[in-house]
């Protein structure tokens, strides 16, 4: 095997059996020796708050097989795939030891590599294309998707399933920012990103939080690796866990009618005039799921929508947006390691080209102290939309060493 080792981008919100398969054919398909997890935070990529806080997230996953858990703060977990994507793959490459990238995709295929070079060498046929769709009303999404399609036939239809449309952000950053990692994707074998109902062993991770948010712990269960379930049942029945999106709807609501359309207008991401919309739509929208699907369209996509509200609940503006994207992560925070993780450590201590630190209170640069403030703060909301809250959980935890 090789001492290098390779790093997974993940949410496991909650982990399941499908993410044991993805760690297990990693490590069998790149025969690296360690495995890296960059973890999203507490507030998670579709624009949600996550299911079980990021350390508990974190002990399932190296239950599951990983050796050191890293984060991925707040400012890109709740972003766009692009945003996500490049500082997840920035962090990777920044400890110094990771070799390989891994990544679930339902359609493994070349068309990643194709399209990639098309995105970042931006041809003039694919920009009169993206003008001329974007011109008839077509989200920017979709109209990428379509003027892709235009090009290289098969690609509107492999930018339709999530992790493809992941796996190629990945791609992308590797390819553009020419760095030194080998890619080795692994085809999906659980039921659909978006799947609500449990189908067996292998489910969808919105499946099992449906089935534990109806009172199916045990059937939700079984659709959790064996070594993590008993973490994932205590955490549940014990109220460590986001059963119910009704805290988290009220003081959204609040902030909305509060709020004058200006002040929404500064938050990060708001644009087109969808501070409007959310002024409009929220007075009568009586819970989360009412309020979004009021606010979704063509020009205002779910994910985008959702996004946007987590940036006005957790008071993210403009220039700080733009400016953590510009800059990328000012550190790498431990959040678990076992005994291999330990080594690595270490390791990365002399490797790595950004501060390795294992403590909130650790010194910090200006830049990182803003980075950590708002993990702090991300933290200290999430604690207050669930049953059990731990007052300064975020600030006062230290990584989890197993």
């Amino acid at each position: 095997m090789s001492e290098k080792a390779i790093g997974i981008v993940a949410e496991y919100n909650p982990l399941h059996n499908g993410h044991l398969y993805q760690i297990q054919q990693s490590r069998e398909l790149s025969g690296a020796h360690d495995i890296v997890i960059v973890l999203s935070s507490h507030f998670v990529q579709r624009g949600e708050p996550a299911f079980l806080d990021k350390w508990t997230r974190s002990e399932m996953a190296l239950l599951a097989g990983a050796d050191l858990v890293i984060e991925l703060p707040t400012i890109y977990s709740c972003h766009n795939a692009g945003v996500f994507a490049n500082a997840a793959i920035d962090l990777l490459k920044s400890t110094g030891i990771v070799e390989y990238v891994s990544f679930g995709m339902e359609t493994p295929t070349l068309l990643v590599n194709t399209i990639s070079d098309i995105l970042i060498q931006e041809p003039e046929p694919f920009k009169f294309l993206l003008r001329s769709f974007l011109n008839m009303g077509f989200s920017f999404v979709e109209a990428r998707a379509k003027s892709l399609e235009e090009l290289v036939p098969g690609a509107a239809d492999f930018l339709t399933k999530p992790n493809n449309s992941l796996a190629l952000s990945y791609v992308k950053r590797i390819r553009e920012s020419n760095y030194s990692l080998k890619i080795i994707p692994v085809k999906r074998i659980s039921s659909h990103y978006h799947e609500e109902d449990l189908q067996g062993s292998i489910s969808s991770a919105t499946s099992i939080r449906t089935a534990t948010r109806k009172g199916q712990i045990q059937l939700a269960s079984e659709s959790i690796p064996s070594q993590a379930r008993s973490l994932f049942v205590q955490n549940i029945i014990s109220g460590r866990a986001l059963l119910s999106m009704d805290i988290f709807w009220r003081i959204l609501k609040t902030t909305i009618l509060r709020s004058e359309p200006d002040t929404l207008a500064g938050y990060a991401e708001i644009s087109e005039g969808v501070e409007h919309l959310f002024k409009k739509m929220a007075p009568n929208a009586t819970n989360w799921e009412e309020f979004v699907n009021s606010c979704i369209s063509r020009r205002y996509p779910r994910g985008r929508v959702q996004r946007n509200l987590i940036h006005i609940l957790l008071g993210i503006d403009h220039w700080d947006n733009r400016s953590f994207q510009r800059l990328g992560p000012a550190y790498i925070r431990i959040l678990g390691a076992n005994k291999k993780g330990k080594a690595m450590i270490r390791k990365m201590r002399k490797t790595a080209t950004l501060p390795v630190i294992t403590r909130a209170s650790a010194p910090y640069s200006p830049y990182a102290r803003k980075m950590m403030d708002l993990e702090h703060r991300a933290g200290a909301i999430w604690e207050l939309l669930i049953e059990s809250s731990v007052t300064e959980h975020e600030k006062t935890r230290i990584p989890l060493m197993m």
